[in-house]
Formats: C-alpha cells, structure tokens, sequence
C-alpha cells in the first residue's frame, strides 16, 4: 500500500490533483481501518459463531494454552467445562473453565458463582473467559486471596491471545511508504 502525495498532475490540471488526493486519503483510511479495526471485527465474528462453533474453538484456544483431557458442557452463549493443565510434565493440575459470550459485564456476583462451582467440581484452579468486560467488583473478588484462584480473561485479552496463537486471525507486514514531492527543491535547481 502507498501512501502518495503526487502532485505531479499537468499545470492547471486540478481534476488529476483532487483525485490523487483523494486516492491518497482513501489508502490512508483503509490503512488506519487495518491497523486499528481489527479487534472490533475478530470480536464480531466471534460473537457471531453458532454455540457448537464457538465451543470448538474455546476449546482449541485452551488445547493451545496447554490445556488437556478437557470434558465440556454447554447452554444458551457459555461454554463450561474441565481439564488438565500441564499433563505432560511433572506438575499439573485441574482447571474448570467457564466461557461467556456477549457485549455485556460480567459482575462478582458471577464470579463468586463460579467459584464455587470450581470447588464443586474439585479443580485447582479457574479460569473464566469473556467476549465482554468484568466489573471492577468482579475483578476485585477475582483477585482475592481466596482459593481456588481465578484468572479473568476478557474479550480484549482474549482477541490478543486469538492472534498470538494465529487463531482465526493472522498478520502481515506492510510496508507504508508516503512519497513527498519537494517542490522547493526542484525550484531551486
């Protein structure tokens, strides 16, 4: 993509002037979108998935992180389940998950909930996962010192861990380079 400021159109050409201009503007526009847009349309997509669609990839996000042996459950925008994480070597321990979908907050009083169904299903550990956001109240009973621990992913953490893990999501590298004519330089030759 470049970004180019020509002004190289015939003298008293302003048509080709105002269209390289607002060639100019549009690769800039559709640049930033790339740049920055991103996140939004990876959240709407995967708030879009069908319910079957969005356990498996849950589940394959988890498979990645280490997570294995997992049994899953779900009902109406949530996906529940349990597994093993860190099987494979020396320590390791349970983990009860919990993935919700949705724009909205996630408050502490589901995060007490979840607790509890941590300790119900004897897991070591918990890990609740959010398209959304948490309550500030809901990141403070997270963060108790009560066990079992309670790790909050919300939706912005999970699109960042969707994209280092190159799930759904992969980058490019794209060079910009903007183009200025120097006039003054080439007046004064």
């Amino acid at each position: 993509m470049t970004i180019a400021e020509t002004g190289n159109p015939q003298a008293g050409d302003k048509n080709a002037e105002g269209q390289a201009q607002l060639l100019q503007a549009v690769d800039a526009n559709e640049l930033v979108n790339s740049l920055l847009g991103w996140r939004d349309e990876l959240m709407d997509a995967v708030e879009q998935l069908p319910l079957e669609t969005f356990e498996r990839l849950i589940l394959r996000l988890l498979g990645a992180d280490g997570v294995s042996d997992i049994d899953v459950s779900r009902s109406n925008d949530s996906v529940e389940g349990m597994g093993i994480f860190g099987g494979g070597g020396f320590l390791s321990f349970r983990v009860s998950f919990r993935c919700i979908r949705g724009g909205g907050r996630i408050s502490s009083a589901e995060v007490e909930d979840f607790r509890r169904g941590v300790m119900l299903g004897r897991s070591d550990k918990g890990l609740l996962i959010t398209t959304g956001k948490f309550t500030q109240e809901a990141e403070l009973k997270a963060g108790s010192e009560r066990t079992p621990e309670i790790r909050l992913i919300d939706g912005e953490e999970l699109i960042a861990k969707l994209k280092e893990l190159g799930l759904g999501v992969r980058s490019e590298q794209v060079l910009v380079e903007r183009v200025i004519i120097e006039r003054e330089w080439l007046a004064g030759m």
